[in-house]
Order: C-alpha cells, then structure tokens, then sequence
C-alpha cells in the first residue's frame, strides 16, 4: 500500500512561513504606499501606470490612516481583477483569489476577457515575487523539518482506517493457501476479523508528497521512497511554471463557459494547464499503481482543486482519506470544515462516508499549545 500527501498552504504556515493570501495583500498594500511616499519630487501623476496606487490627494495622510480593509477610495486601480478582489473582500471578509477570478470569468465577455486575462497575468506575477521573498527568507533561517509533521508522514497506515473495499482487497491478498471460492472466502473473512480486531498497521511501500504550494517546503521531508510532485509548478522555473487559477470542471457553469468556443475564457483553468508539464500523469501513474490513503496536510480541498481531487479520491485504489487538522484552540478545529469541503470533491456521497476517516483516529497537523 503507498500514501499520498496533499500539501496545501497550512503546511507552509505551520512552518511560520506568511504564505497566506492575507498576508500577500497586506504585503502589497505597503508596497504601494512605499512606492508612494518615496516618489522623486518630479514625479507626474500622469505617467503612473501601476496595477494599484495612492489617489494624489492622499500625500500628506499618515499611512496607517489608511488601507485596503479601511478605504478603497484611496486608491486608483488599473487593474480590474485587484479592484474585484479588495472591494470582495470588504463584503466576505476572507480572500478566495481564485474562486475571485472564477466569479470574474463567469459574467465576462468578448469585450472584457483579454483585460481580466491580462490583470490576473500581472496578479500572479505580483503573487510569485512575494512568494519568493517569503521562500529566499525562510531558506535563510529555517531548514528544519517540524518533527511532529515528519511523524504523521511516517506513521503507518492502520486496517481500521481502510474503507470497506480496501479492508477486503488487503485481507484477499494475505490469503496464499486456498485453491477454491469458498474457501477463499472463508480465508478473507477470518484474516478480515484477525487484522480489525489487532488494528493491523501497514508501513507505506512509496510515498507521494502532492505539493500545491509553489515553495519548497515538501522537499524538507524527503527520503527514500519518497517522491515529490509540485503539481502547481514552482517559483521562478521555466520548467515548471507556476499553474494559478481554478480547477472544477464539474462545476456546472464550466459547461457554460466552455461552450463559448473561445480559448480565452480557458486561459487560466488548471486542468488545461496541467498540460504543460508531466506532473499530472505522474500523479495518474503512482494512484493506479496500487492501493493509497491520501493524508490531508494543510490543504483545505476546496473547489479551485475539485478536477484533481475528485480523480483522487474516488479513484477506485482510494482506500482512505486522512485528515490532519488545524487546531484553533484546546477545545475548536477544523476537522469538520475540511470534511465539509472533501464532500464536494465526491460525486459519491457513499464512498465519501466509506472512505474519509473519522475524527477518532485523525490528529492536528501541529499539537495545539496554550
């Protein structure tokens, strides 16, 4: 039996890395003030020519006066889909940067495309350079793996966790002596009922470390047998572009959008641009190799990755789908919001239930500590 590890941006921030799209945009709201306050005294309003920037009439404000989550008239925007994301936010309070464009992309037409296609470009560009700081800094000060983290990764896979199926494909295999059905039969429900009462514990053949962060924090738990796939490409390699946008072709209004016949409405759906490179086949290849449990390790399977995480869970070597929380505090986690969002990733509410482990035997990501 292999795993697979689902790596999402939790992970980073478990290693104190300011990956969160908050932190991003509050990044860039200094950058822009910065860039404001220390123009040269010739500077013409008129040549600015930047994604966002400070309205004129704000120079002799205190910056702290003044942001994103306080007032947007103080800014100017030359690209839309920022302008959508800031004044989106003031009405959720969260940032979805990618179900953001997808909402874009949905009411666009042949008149608004290629400007949304072009500003998110210029967004993603903005989003690689802060992601690289954030990265050349964290190589800096921290090359250690989180023991915690590096356990859950090694630990072995228990028979009480499998799915029903799973259960009874294992104990199949361990039956090497009988030459009949029936007795055969026989052979997998007594090695069935042996191994769930003795919780059998399976080390993990191969493991799998499904990146979809663009940092290289994965690559701190690498060792033998182990393999990475940065299925959402890497910060600043040709070969391996960064792949930001959204992923949910079963998403009813993909449809809608695919219909129009027009390849720029697909410019930036993930599914198209896995295409590029050959880590999506990689992924297909190591899940029809053999029995997996998926280990969820601060990726929140939302929709943006629905297309991938579908094909990964309902794949018919699927034997479970591990957890690993984030734990608010002593007595709140989000093990059940997770849950909530893997749900919308099975077309299979039958095999959801089967498959995704119950809380008794999940665990926190990182140990909640008072």
């Amino acid at each position: 039996m292999n795993k697979i590890v689902l790596i999402g941006n939790g992970f980073d921030l478990a290693h104190g890395m300011k990956t969160s799209y908050n932190d991003f945009i509050d990044d860039f709201e200094s950058e822009i003030k910065n860039t404001f306050y220390h123009r040269p005294l010739n500077h013409n309003e008129s040549d600015d020519y930047s994604d966002v920037s400070v309205n004129e009439s704000y120079k002799y404000y205190e910056p702290s006066n003044y942001g994103f989550k306080k007032d947007l008239s103080a800014f100017k925007f030359n690209n839309i889909f920022f302008e959508y994301v800031l004044n989106r936010f003031k009405a959720v309070n969260y940032y979805d940067l990618e179900g953001f464009f997808y909402d874009m992309l949905k009411v666009a037409d042949v008149n608004t495309i290629t400007k949304l296609n072009s500003d998110f470009y210029s967004f993603i560009n903005h989003l690689e350079k802060y992601l690289t700081k954030i990265e050349n800094d964290f190589k800096e000060n921290n090359n250690n793996p989180i023991s915690e983290i590096l356990n859950h990764i090694n630990s072995p896979i228990l028979f009480n966790e499998l799915s029903q199926d799973a259960k009874r494909s294992i104990s199949r295999k361990y039956d090497a002596w009988s030459t009949n059905e029936a007795s055969r039969k026989i052979a997998m429900e007594r090695i069935y009922n042996d191994f769930k009462r003795a919780n059998k514990s399976f080390d993990s053949e191969t493991t799998l470390l499904l990146n979809f962060n663009y940092t290289e924090t994965a690559n701190l738990y690498l060792k033998d047998k182990y393999q990475t796939v940065n299925i959402h490409g890497k910060l600043n390699d040709i070969e391996n572009p960064i792949i930001f946008g959204y992923g949910d072709e079963l998403d009813s209004e993909y449809s809608v959008i695919e219909n129009k016949n027009d390849n720029r409405f697909l410019e930036h759906f993930k599914s198209i641009n896995y295409a590029k490179t050959e880590n999506y086949k990689q992924v297909l290849e190591y899940i029809d190799s053999d029995l997996f449990q998926v280990c969820i390790m601060g990726h929140s399977c939302g929709n943006t990755d629905r297309t991938l995480l579908n094909t990964i869970f309902e794949h018919d070597n699927c034997a479970s789908v591990k957890i690993y929380y984030y734990q608010k505090s002593a007595t709140q986690d989000y093990y059940l919001d997770v849950y909530k969002n893997i749900s919308r990733n099975f077309n299979s509410k039958a095999k959801l239930r089967d498959r995704v482990v119950n809380k008794s035997f999940c665990k926190p990501l990182i140990s909640f500590l008072e």
